[in-house]
Order: C-alpha cells, then structure tokens, then sequence
C-alpha cells in the first residue's frame, strides 16, 4: 500500500489498517476506492476481532456502535458482576454488523487470570461459516 492510500484509510476509519496490511499482507486488508474492508479469509477475521477488542466503544465516529465498552473494569464491584459484565461486553462486540453472518459464538468464558494479577481472562471459540475448523481467542483485560 502506498503511504496516500494508507493515510486515506487512517483518516476515513481512525483505524491502524496499514499496520494490519504490513504485518500480514495485502490479503487480510482490500482496498477498493474510498473504503476498506478486511479480507474473508480465516487471518483477516483474527485482525479484524482482535482490533475491534482494542477499540473503546464509541470512539470511531462514523461507526459509535463499533469496538468494546469495558468501563465496569477497574471498579469496585463484586467479581461475580464484573466477570458477567465482560463477558456481555464481549458478547456485545461480537455481535456488531461487520461480523453478521461470519460465524457463530460456540464458547465465551470469562474467569480470572492465573497468571496475571486483577486481571480478567476471556476465552472463546467461533465457529466460523464457510470454514469446518473452529477459531480460538483468548484476550486478556487488566484493570491496571
């Protein structure tokens, strides 16, 4: 991607897609005149869940609905509520239209992490359409 394109897409979206596109590769990032979209294979849907789980919710204008609200970390709340608050958020971000009708959310566990102190683990697999192998994440959210 030339520098124009990639600055175009960074103003468009306020996305990093050149950061995607130069990591991985032209495949997970299409450019088609003024507008991006990820690519349908099973690494661009990866980027594309990983970067809407590092997004806060509300913060790209053109798409409020776009990214995760994880404002309940961090306060005082029993950990029972706070674990099914994130877990709803992830359920939440899942479910925005980008990724209708890609795949189905198999599994969603929250639980705290073993290895990292106030911070949550989440764990879940997809199973993704068109594909018959199942998609692991798991994304760490710390209150520090």
């Amino acid at each position: 991607m030339s520098s124009l394109i990639e600055q175009r897409l960074e103003e468009i979206h306020g996305l990093d897609l050149a950061f995607d596109a130069a990591t991985n590769g032209p495949q997970d990032v299409l450019f088609l005149e003024t507008d991006f979209e990820y690519a349908t294979g099973l690494n661009a849907l990866v980027q594309e869940i990983y970067r809407i789980f590092l997004t806060p919710l509300g913060s790209l204008v053109d798409d409020p609905g776009y990214g995760i609200d994880l404002s309940m970390i961090g306060q005082a709340n029993d950990p029972r509520i706070t674990i099914g608050l994130t877990r709803v958020a992830f359920l939440n971000a899942l479910q925005h239209s980008s990724f209708q009708n890609r795949f189905t959310v198999a599994q969603l566990d929250v639980e705290y992490s073993q290895n990292q102190p106030n911070a949550l683990s989440v764990t879940g697999r997809l199973e993704v359409n068109g594909f018959e192998e199942l998609l692991t994440f798991q994304q760490l959210v710390s209150s520090n």
